[in-house]
């Protein structure tokens, strides 16, 4: 259902909110980069990156119906790619919903070179949580066993620290997607050499 509400009616939205988001982390990220759209789904990040010159390859545990892009799909546990594959890692509004981000932050670790852009809801106290688990749930449509690891802005930096990236730079902005408005965060992270893993 979700992929053919995608196809006839978002993809417009979701393109446009892709180009936004792109130009937010644009400048931080080595011209060509080799990319690893980390969750990428139906491949919207794809056609804004290509055209700036970057290779962008899409790993996901699911391969959607609707697709902008190929995706290789994996089992969500080890990447099947060499240490060091991809120059850059982007996780955009996906890392919420794995069950052990700390886990999969190994990985990203383990594949990246140089740096990681994660894109986050983000929200600022009880209910806004709350109405994140909501918001979230409606738009994938998705009610049951559905992980939800949301967290605040200080939150996400004591997560980055701790798996052993820095930020370096960070925008917030907000959106709108499906008559939702939805504050994001845009976390530009550096791999610290010698960090905690």
């Amino acid at each position: 259902i979700l992929d053919g509400i995608v196809r006839h009616f978002a993809h417009g939205a979701l393109e446009a909110r892709a180009e936004k988001i792109v130009q937010l982390f644009e400048n931080q990220i080595p011209r060509g980069s080799r990319i690893l759209d980390l969750g990428g789904g139906w491949g919207f990040y794809a056609e804004p990156l290509k055209k700036r010159g970057h290779e962008h390859l899409v790993l996901d545990v699911v391969n959607p119906g609707y697709q902008k892009a190929p995706v290789m799909v994996y089992d969500g546990s080890r990447m099947p790619f060499p240490d060091q594959s991809f120059d850059v890692t982007i996780l955009i509004t996906m890392l919420h919903h794995v069950p052990d981000p700390r886990a999969l932050f190994e990985e990203v670790r383990r594949v990246t070179r140089q740096k990681v852009v994660v894109v986050e809801d983000l929200y600022h106290h009880a209910a806004g949580r709350f109405w994140t688990i909501c918001r979230d749930r409606l738009l994938n449509m998705e009610f049951m066993a559905h992980p939800h690891q949301f967290r605040k802005d200080g939150e996400w930096r004591e997560f980055f620290k701790a798996a052993g990236f820095e930020v370096s730079s960070f925008k917030s902005f907000y959106t709108w997607l499906s008559g939702f408005r939805i504050l994001n965060g845009v976390y530009v992270l550096h791999k610290q050499e010698n960090g905690k893993r």
